[in-house]
């Protein structure tokens, strides 16, 4: 996976909102298992730690 710095932020900004949603309301996608968001032309897995949604390390190149 290649990411621009400006994708990272943007990645970034998305997990932060998807977190804020997710201990505010308590809606979440799926918390216990690993979802997928995309970017361009990435995929990147996220899960959700109990605190914070995370760029999962099983993420390919």
């Amino acid at each position: 996976m290649k990411l621009t710095s400006a994708q990272m932020r943007k990645i970034a900004a998305a997990l932060d909102a998807m977190t804020d949603i997710t201990k505010n309301y308590g809606v979440a996608l799926n918390p216990y298992g690993s979802q997928q968001i995309g970017l361009d032309d990435n995929v990147i897995s996220v899960s959700w730690d109990g605190d914070a949604y995370f760029i999962d390390d099983r993420n390919g190149d």
